[in-house]
C-alpha cells in the first residue's frame, strides 16, 4: 500500500490531482491519501502532491508503529497534520526513535499524524518543484501568464495517454509542463507574435511541440485525447470581434467535435464566470470544478470536462 501527502493549501484540488494521476480509488485522511498499486512518478510529476511512499503501518496504537520499524535504520521525518492529540504523537515519536537506528544515510521514515492515527512509511518520491521554478524563468512572460504550478496541475487533471492540445497557447506555459511530463504537445493561437514567443520559450528548454496559427473556435485538428488550456476571461476579452460568451460557446462545440470518447477538456477561467450550461449544450459533461486562489485579488476556477 502507498501513501501520498497532499498540499494543505489546495487540499481538494490535490485530492483530485492524485486520483487523476493514479487512475484508481484512494482512501483519504486529512492531508494524506493511501492507495494500492504503483506510485512511481506520482509525486514527481505533480503540482500539489508533496511526497509518496510505501506504507509500513497505520494505527492508533503507537506500539504497532514501533513494532513495524523496530531495529531498522531510518532518517525520521515527523509530520503532524492534525494538531489535536499532538502530545500523544510526541510520545510515539520518542518511542520510535528509541526503537530504530537513526541515521541520515538510511531511508526516510515518514511519521504522519492525522485524524487520530499515525501513518508510518518509507518515502519513495518527492514533488519536483525545481523544474517548475526553472520553467517560471522562461525568456518571455507577461502579467497574467499562467504559472508553472497551475499549468502542471491542469495537465495532470486531464492525464491523457500521450497527447495534450492547447488551443489558447499564449506564451506556451501549459505546453512547457506537458512536454516536461513527457506528452506529445500541440498548440495553436490566433496571435502570431504569441506563437513566436511560445516557440522561443519551448526552444529555450529544449522541448518540441507542434505550433499552428488557428482560432480556438475552429481548431484544425483530428481527434485529440485532451484539450488543456487557459482561455481569455477578462471582461474586455474577445477574438475576431466575438463576445466572451460566444467565444466560449464556439470553443465548447469545437472541443466536443474534436475530443475522443472519454477525452478530457480541462480549462481555467475567472472565478466569477459560469459555463456549465454552455458545456452541457455542447454535449459535454462537467466532472468537477475546482477553485485556485492565487492571491487576494485573483482566483481561478478550473473545469474538468469529459466527452461522454
Amino acid at each position: 500500500m502507498k501513501y501520498a501527502v497532499l498540499s494543505a493549501d489546495e487540499l481538494f484540488v490535490s485530492m483530485a490531482e492524485l486520483l487523476a494521476i493514479i487512475k484508481r480509488d484512494a482512501s483519504f485522511f486529512t492531508g494524506v491519501a493511501v492507495f494500492e498499486g504503483e506510485s512511481r512518478n506520482v509525486a514527481r510529476r505533480s503540482s500539489t502532491i508533496k511526497y509518496t511512499g510505501e506504507v509500513l503501518a497505520i494505527s492508533e496504537d503507537s506500539k504497532e508503529i514501533v513494532d513495524a520499524v523496530r531495529g531498522k535504520c531510518f532518517s525520521v521525518k515527523p509530520n503532524v497534520i492534525m494538531g489535536s492529540g499532538k502530545d500523544e504523537f510526541q510520545q510515539a515519536y520518542s518511542e520510535v526513535l528509541k526503537a530504530i537506528k537513526p541515521s541520515r544515510n538510511c531511508d526516510v521514515l515518514d511519521l504522519i499524524f492525522t485524524d487520530g492515527v499515525i501513518i508510518a512509511g518509507i518515502r519513495e518520491e518527492e514533488r519536483d518543484t525545481k523544474s517548475m521554478l526553472v520553467h517560471s524563468k522562461k525568456p518571455f512572460s507577461q502579467s497574467g501568464t499562467m504559472d508553472p504550478f497551475t499549468s502542471r496541475l491542469l495537465v495532470n487533471l486531464a492525464n491523457p495517454k500521450s497527447l495534450v492540445c492547447d488551443p489558447f497557447v499564449g506564451l506556451g506555459s501549459i505546453l512547457l509542463e506537458s512536454a516536461w511530463i513527457g506528452y506529445k504537445c500541440l498548440g495553436s493561437d490566433v496571435d502570431l507574435k504569441a506563437l513566436d514567443k511560445a516557440r522561443k520559450n519551448l526552444d529555450f528548454f529544449g522541448y518540441q511541440c507542434e505550433l499552428l496559427q488557428s482560432s480556438a473556435t475552429a481548431m484544425p485538428y483530428r481527434e485529440v485525447e485532451a484539450i488543456v488550456t487557459d482561455p481569455p476571461y477578462g471582461r474586455s476579452s474577445s477574438a475576431k470581434g466575438e463576445s466572451l460568451d460566444m467565444l466560449y460557446e464556439d470553443f465548447f462545440f469545437n472541443s466536443a467535435e474534436l475530443l475522443m470518447e472519454k477525452g478530457k477538456l480541462v480549462f481555467a477561467t475567472g472565478s466569477n464566470l459560469e459555463w456549465r450550461d454552455k458545456i452541457k449544450s455542447a454535449g459535454l459533461r462537467v466532472l468537477s470544478i475546482h477553485f485556485i486562489y492565487l492571491h487576494k485579488s485573483l482566483s481561478r476556477k478550473i473545469y474538468v470536462v469529459e466527452k461522454p
